[in-house]
């Protein structure tokens, strides 16, 4: 009973390649040209940033410190030169040069806002959006880099840097300066490990080995792949308005009054209207990923995921479908899939990040946007570009199916009655 009408609503469609075109062509473009002309933008920042770093330190450097100089002590050499190496030591503290001299000094200042945080708060502060990086000192950090830098010890000092990619200008920020604070102090490491100590010597250090990750330890987004994730999510709402246009043309062109007199159950017309768009919005989006993939190179590391994600928004698309079909009737007009596309499915695609992450305007926003069937699909797109398994995004997974069927359930009771319709 419904095939014939999915048959009927898909040849209707054909006959009009030009709409077709542009629901399935548009969105590959705009990816294009948001990609290169954004792309510097999301991956390397701008000038007027303020980031928020958390600084853990799980040892004392002072403590390592005193450490350090009981072992000078106990060590076979003259007592001239056990002097010379605490003072040099003392000047190349690298915790105390970190917090006083490169963040605490006047030009990062007005960038970056420096928090020390317990070690108990790592992992309150790690699932916290306000911080753009979290500095993670391991115990004897500072005990391993003297000795290091001094002797030239087995024990390689490391620290752990978790970047936070929803931040990614900020957190670049950061790691440039972690960086320059790297190399400026390697320069200085070679007279340490020489054995040559001297008062002279203002920037000792070591060659730090850094361990950069993002906050949830998966790879960053590059702007193609954020905007292939973006325009999809955004262009497969238009599918939605553009079905119940469809139909709505047939109530004017009296088709369906003559679908109704064929004694055809209503709800075998909304079944197909329903499953129409979901077969359009997931053609549309596997067409849209095939050329990502073919062309920026965007993959899929989980398909299981991926195709779950998938199905579940385009049942989300269905739903809307059936609603505006069923506004369209109601009110005797087209207005409503026009007002949907033309201002809806923008506000939708703000909300949900399809442009910028709005989510870093503020807290609201993010769940607002979350709570948008765009921006829910969007978000779980991106956890498994990231590498995230199908359990960390089954929320989305099930949200969207429940938005579908609540939506799905709404249009039929809204939908007109036979003896309603003029």
């Amino acid at each position: 009973m419904i095939s014939p009408f999915i048959k009927k609503q898909f040849l209707l469609l054909i006959r009009n390649p030009q709409e077709l075109l542009l629901l399935l062509g548009m969105p590959f473009i705009l990816i294009t040209i948001l990609g290169f002309a954004l792309g510097s933008f999301m991956n390397n920042e701008g000038t007027n940033i303020h980031a928020k770093v958390a600084f853990v330190e799980h040892g004392n450097e002072q403590e390592d410190f005193k450490t350090f100089v009981n072992d000078v002590k106990n060590m076979p050499m003259p007592v001239e030169q056990k002097e010379m190496l605490v003072k040099t030591a003392e000047k190349m503290l690298p915790i105390t040069m970190l917090k006083n001299d490169v963040f605490g000094s006047k030009e990062i200042q007005p960038y970056i806002e420096f928090v020390t945080v317990p070690p108990s708060e790592l992992d309150e502060t790690r699932q916290s959006d306000r911080y753009a990086a979290i500095i993670e000192v391991p115990e004897h950090f500072s005990y391993a880099f003297l000795n290091n830098a001094m002797f030239g010890g087995n024990v390689q000092p490391k620290l752990s840097i978790y970047m936070n990619e929803g931040k990614q200008m900020a957190a670049k920020l950061v790691e440039d300066i972690l960086i320059e604070f790297q190399e400026q102090y390697s320069i200085f490491s070679a007279p340490g490990k020489a054995g040559v100590a001297s008062n002279s010597l203002e920037l000792p250090a070591i060659n730090v080995k850094g361990e950069m990750e993002t906050v949830t330890k998966k790879k960053p987004m590059t702007a193609s792949t954020y905007y292939t994730v973006g325009m999809s999510v955004m262009f497969v709402l238009y599918i939605a308005s553009y079905i119940a246009s469809y139909a709505f043309r047939e109530k004017q062109s009296h088709v369906f009054q003559r679908i109704l007199l064929a004694n055809v159950p209503k709800r075998a017309y909304i079944s197909s209207i329903f499953l129409t768009a979901m077969i359009l919005a997931f053609v549309q989006l596997i067409i849209l990923y095939g050329l990502a993939a073919l062309f920026y190179d965007v993959k899929w590391p989980n398909m299981t995921s991926f195709l779950s994600i998938t199905v579940s928004l385009c049942f989300a698309v269905g739903g809307l479908a059936v609603l505006l079909t069923a506004l369209n009737y109601r009110m005797n007009s087209e207005n409503v899939s026009i007002f949907f596309s033309s201002t809806i499915v923008s506000i939708l695609s703000f909300l949900g990040g399809s442009f910028f992450p709005s989510g870093q305007i503020s807290e609201f926003i993010r769940i607002v946007g979350d709570l948008t069937p765009n921006g829910a699909s969007m978000t779980a797109y991106l956890k498994i570009l990231q590498g995230y398994e199908l359990s960390a995004v089954i929320g989305s997974v099930w949200y969207l199916c429940a938005f579908g069927v609540v939506i799905l359930i709404c249009s039929i009771w809204i939908f007109p009655k036979r003896g309603d319709l003029s």
